[in-house]
């Protein structure tokens, strides 16, 4: 594996939602909406090689967000209880450039530039993914 990051070019973090509908049971879709994203973060300026010479992403992935929660208090406490546990490390993974590129062309509303500056001594990832899990952007 290989990342092309340049210690002259800073991080440009972007927040995205990606549709994982199409890996949730029906049952499970209907709870949420009919739909269901993973939303986190990836830097827009590395791109990452993985046995391929086709660049990829790693998106850090923060939560799975439901299209709509219902409105009765239990079911949404039940559905949220249900996200959390669905919700693994192993979410996050590495995307191709490609793919993430057409996603964010077809919907440009689910990605999100968050114009974030750091310092040296600072981790992007962290500063990002406390930003968000405190300030959603979705």
């Amino acid at each position: 594996m290989l990342n092309q990051p340049n210690p002259d070019i800073p991080p440009k973090m972007t927040a995205c939602l990606i549709d994982v509908s199409e890996h949730c049971s029906e049952d499970f879709l209907a709870k949420c909406g009919g739909k269901i994203y993973m939303s986190g973060f990836y830097d827009d300026n590395v791109n990452t090689y993985c046995c391929s010479t086709t660049p990829s992403v790693f998106v850090d992935v923060i939560e799975l967000v439901p299209e709509t929660y219902p409105e009765d208090e239990d079911a949404r406490e039940a559905l949220s209880e249900e996200l959390l546990e669905a919700h693994t490390a192993e979410d996050s993974g590495y995307y191709n450039r490609r793919d993430i590129e057409r996603m964010r062309a077809d919907h440009p509303e689910r990605f999100k530039d968050l114009g974030m500056t750091f310092d040296e001594d600072e981790n992007p990832e962290e500063m990002v993914r406390e930003h968000l899990c405190g300030n959603p952007v979705f």
